[in-house]
């Protein structure tokens, strides 16, 4: 026969497992990392379609989650008088400890572009498992291109 303190003292027990399941439950919900990237383009143009008629000068990245990866396709196009390599960096990291666990790359294979080539490239976003203290960030990507 089970007593009244038996009772409470399992619907207590209860009553601790799902504050503590919701609590789980809202740690994760809040590991959602908002964020943007502007993009910085030197003797190329960026753009979101292949004809190049809508630039691409900024890249919302969505909410991304611990371990995720996300990828947005872009075309570059040789804007020079002469053929470019393309180089990829990133800079103005906020905050500044986010590149620990968040990387940008990218599918460039070091093709050369010729005058006026348009090159398209999947740019690729990932975020580690391990993330913690940051819930937004923002940075710049720059796409050079030198002859």
């Amino acid at each position: 026969m089970v007593t009244q303190q038996q009772k409470a003292i399992l619907l207590t027990a209860a009553i601790i497992a799902v504050l503590f399941a919701a609590t789980v439950g809202v740690i994760y919900f809040y590991l959602r990392v908002p964020s943007t990237g502007t993009i910085v383009s030197v003797n190329v143009e960026v753009f979101w379609d292949a004809a190049c008629t809508q630039k691409c000068t900024s890249i919302d990245w969505g909410m991304c989650y611990p371990g995720e990866n996300r990828s947005k396709t872009v075309y570059v196009k040789n804007t020079s008088n002469v053929p470019m390599n393309l180089t990829l960096a990133t800079e103005n990291w906020n905050p500044t400890n986010a590149p620990n666990y968040i990387n940008l790359y990218w599918t460039y294979d070091n093709h050369t572009l010729a005058v006026n080539e348009v090159y398209q490239t999947t740019l690729t976003l990932t975020v580690a498992a391990n993330i913690t203290g940051i819930t937004s960030f923002n940075f710049n990507i720059v796409i050079v291109g030198t002859g």
